[in-house]
This record gives structure tokens, sequence and C-alpha cells, in this order.
């Protein structure tokens, strides 16, 4: 009676043990794709911050232009912003539809 006794608590123990480890390493995975998730958000919002910048960019320099019947240095500069943060922009989409 002891050595049955004995016997389920071991068992008891191990299955007690592996409830915690297999409930560790989901929390463990589930964090990890937490943390992936927020940094993918945090690149996006930094690229939808830099296109409204280039846009803006773009809008100052057009309304200069039209003003003054000429483009200017301002043009090619807002112009180039734009190219650049189109260009992360494709790049970040590319890689957000690969993981999927």
């Amino acid at each position: 009676m002891q050595v049955l006794t004995i016997v389920l608590s071991i068992l008891a123990s191990v299955i007690s043990g592996m409830a915690l480890f297999f409930m560790q390493r989901f929390f463990k995975r589930k964090a990890k794709k937490d943390e992936e998730r927020d940094e993918m958000k945090r690149k996006e919002n930094v690229l939808i911050l830099k296109s409204i910048n280039a846009v803006g960019k773009l809008t100052y320099a057009d309304a200069i232009a039209i003003r003054d019947g000429k483009t200017n240095g301002e043009m090619r500069e807002a112009m180039e912003s734009y190219a650049e943060v189109k260009d992360e922009l494709y790049e970040y989409l590319l890689e957000q539809n690969a993981r999927k």
C-alpha cells in the first residue's frame, strides 16, 4: 500500500512538472510572437509617418512651384524623399506578405 502511495505521488509530480513545462513553453512562444508583432507595428507606424512627411514635402514644394511659376531644389528633394519612402513601403509590404 505504501509503495502505491509513493508511485502515485511521483506520478502526480511528473504530470504536474510536465504541465508546467508545456505552459511555460506556450507562454514563451506567445511572448515571442507578440514581440515580433509589436516590432512590425512599430515599423509600420514609422513608414506611415515617413509617408505623411514625404507627401507633405511634395505638397509644399508644389505650392512653392505654383506660386513662383518654376520648380526649384525643394521639388527635387521632395520627390527624392517620396521615392525613398515609396521603396521602403514596397519592401515592407513584400516582407509582410512573405510571412503569411
